[in-house]
């Protein structure tokens, strides 16, 4: 059976190279509203696979990239993320399957986006540096996000006032913690900036209008 064409919004007159940054991600809401902050242009545009059904384990994530992957043409400039937290999924009873997942991410040439404790620490530093209380778990982290005017909600990331200008903020502090793919954070981590860095340096990506 033929692949699908790559799901491309053409209304923003694609080239022909234009690349697709495909993210399978824990999360219900909160990366898809995310990465809608920037802009679909004819050069990148961003595909989130969002959990459903509860199925947010990284070999659920694992899967629906496989999905992905069987379903649609790629193009040469298209990558392939598996973003997840690490504040369960590192637990004893768990983290032989990351582990199991991690290398085959790295067979497959998958790159991995892992976040210590939740994706959250990634969102709080486009406004603050890392927090320097020791041991937070994400709720915790999330509680760094609602004092005023920042209103965190789970489900409601596009209300939070994030910027251009934040954003290079939050690439020069995770950058400053640097963590490899596919290795798992052992402190206030993530290699979420990995993501964007290289498409901001190219001038590839921008949160237009903002800061």
């Amino acid at each position: 059976m033929a692949r699908r064409r790559r799901p491309i919004d053409r209304t923003v007159s694609p080239l022909r190279d234009t690349s697709l940054i495909v993210i399978a991600s824990e999360d219900r809401y909160a990366v898809r509203q995310y990465f809608e902050f920037f802009p679909r242009t004819s050069r990148v545009q961003f595909v989130v696979l969002e959990t459903q059904d509860g199925k947010s384990s990284p070999k659920h994530l694992l899967e629906r990239i496989d999905s992905y992957m069987r379903e649609y043409e790629i193009g040469p400039g298209d990558q392939f993320w598996l973003m997840s937290d690490c504040d369960h999924w590192i637990e004893p009873d768990h983290i032989r399957n990351l582990n199991i997942v991690l290398t085959e991410c790295r067979n497959k040439r998958i790159n991995v986006a892992l976040s210590h404790p939740c994706f959250e620490i990634w969102l709080l530093l486009h406004f603050k540096d890392h927090p320097s209380r020791p041991n937070l778990k994400c709720p915790d982290i999330c509680k760094g996000l609602v004092d005023p005017p920042l209103k965190y909600r789970k489900d409601a990331i596009y209300k939070l006032p994030i910027t251009h200008e934040g954003l290079h903020r939050a690439v020069q502090r995770a950058s400053s913690r640097p963590v490899r793919h596919t290795t798992i954070p052992n402190e206030y981590q993530t290699s979420v900036y990995h993501i964007v860095k290289d498409l901001i340096d190219r001038k590839l990506l921008s949160i237009e209008g903002q800061g």
